[in-house]
């Protein structure tokens, strides 16, 4: 399979349940590294962290392929973020910022690289240095506002020179409204007349929505526990993204992402539970699922 990259930040999550708190690994890096490295993919990052980075935490990313011991800044403070799932819904905040990153870290990154940033860490001087011709984004970290004290609203976010680049788009509903300002195929289509290759919007237990050259796919999700939903979007654009740049159709493109994110899911904090082979196999259970809409 092709190599791919991703750009964002590695962070550690504060996680607060109603059944305490604990802190892991977070940030998008971390979560599409564990479904190259299950994938056999080869993965390179361009990221920051601190150095106040643990060295346990830099050990369990290189043995999964992603070696951030050559991005630690060391007068900095690796991104820190707080994500509570007390509430209804899942609140967001952050107790520090590592350093952006800049254009020279975008330099020689493969063909193929996903732009998953967590919250304004990617610079519009980045973007306009990063040379991979096939490009998916996750525009979460850019719909994200940093608020005094320490948390984070969501505020409507375009970059159409950005999005006319994009092969691959991949957001939640709300996310979708806040780039496009309409959800569904609606929101889809608008994308698609700006120029996106592929537009997707994940729905949870709903599956996912693929909108690609007037084709519509509807992906189901796996049926299953879900333990951790921390990380399912990054792991889901990963799984599609990873296919998708070594040239295979949608609907395989979509049922591996559906089912790298319930596997995700499954377990607490930033591992997964099932092998390769397991993997590829709920993939073609959900493919047989896929409907196509006229």
């Amino acid at each position: 399979m092709e190599p791919i990259a991703v750009v964002g930040h590695v962070a550690i999550d504060r996680i607060i349940t109603r059944g305490g708190e604990r802190r892991q690994l977070g940030g998008p890096p971390t979560y599409v590294s564990l479904i190259t490295d299950l994938l056999g993919v080869s993965l390179m990052a361009a990221t920051k962290v601190g150095g106040d980075f643990p060295d346990v935490y830099a050990s369990e990313l290189a043995a999964r392929g992603l070696d951030v011991r050559g991005s630690v800044v060391p007068s900095a403070e690796t991104t820190r973020f707080v994500l509570d799932y007390t509430g209804t819904e899942r609140g967001l905040g952050y107790e520090s910022l590592c350093a952006p990153i800049e254009p020279g870290d975008v330099a020689g990154l493969p063909d193929a690289a996903i732009l998953a940033p967590i919250v304004q860490e990617i610079p519009v001087e980045t973007l306009h240095a990063l040379g991979s011709r096939v490009l998916a984004l996750d525009p979460q970290g850019f719909v994200r506002r940093l608020e005094p004290g320490g948390s984070i609203s969501l505020r409507p976010w375009r970059n159409p020179a950005l999005l006319r680049r994009l092969s691959v788009f991949k957001a939640s509903e709300r996310e979708l409204r806040l780039v496009a300002g309409a959800g569904g195929w609606e929101g889809l289509g608008r994308l698609a007349g700006l120029g996106v290759v592929v537009a997707v919007e994940t729905r949870g237990v709903e599956g996912a929505r693929i909108l690609s050259g007037g084709q519509r796919l509807v992906v189901p999700a796996h049926v299953g526990e879900a333990v951790d939903t921390t990380g399912a979007g990054d792991a889901f654009i990963a799984g599609f993204f990873a296919e998708y740049a070594s040239g295979e159709d949608l609907e395989w493109c979509g049922a591996v992402a559906s089912a790298a994110a319930s596997a995700v899911v499954e377990t607490v904090g930033p591992s997964i539970k099932i092998g390769k082979r397991e993997l590829l196999e709920r993939a073609e259970k959900i493919r047989d699922g896929i409907r196509r809409l006229a």
